[in-house]
């Protein structure tokens, strides 16, 4: 059995500004409606980004990157499992936006779940920007 890492692209498309997409990847409130609820959110490289999970458990996170709604990336980590990157870029995309969503350097035995869990999320996502 291959337990390497592995990664996760998904792309989607909403119907809102990019400056509303960044929002809601951002800012406390629409995280907790679509993601997690926010213990902490540093937007500055190096910073904290660390959310509380339904039922108990934290992603401990730090920003490596971001860029006004644009990029933000971040070094990811939950429980028991290896850290890997979380990466969320924007882009225009005629009256809306183009959300790519990559997660790499991902162990392979928990890769199929992250899969579902941002599909779920990003579907809830979608919610939030009144998709």
């Amino acid at each position: 059995m291959n337990d390497g890492p592995c990664a996760v692209r998904l792309r989607r498309r909403y119907a809102a500004a990019p400056a509303e997409v960044w929002q809601a990847l951002t800012e406390r409130e629409s995280l907790a409606r679509w993601l997690a609820g926010v213990v902490e959110v540093q937007l500055v490289a190096g910073g904290a980004f660390v959310l509380a999970l339904p039922g108990g458990g934290r992603i401990h996170a730090r920003v490596r990157e971001v860029e006004v709604e644009r990029v933000l990336e971040l070094d990811w980590s939950q429980a028991e499992e290896e850290r890997s990157v979380v990466r969320f870029e924007l882009e225009p995309d005629g009256d809306g936006t183009l959300l790519v969503l990559d997660h790499r350097r991902i162990e392979e035995p928990v890769g199929m779940a992250y899969i579902a869990r941002w599909t779920r999320a990003l579907a809830r996502l979608d919610r939030e920007l009144g998709g």
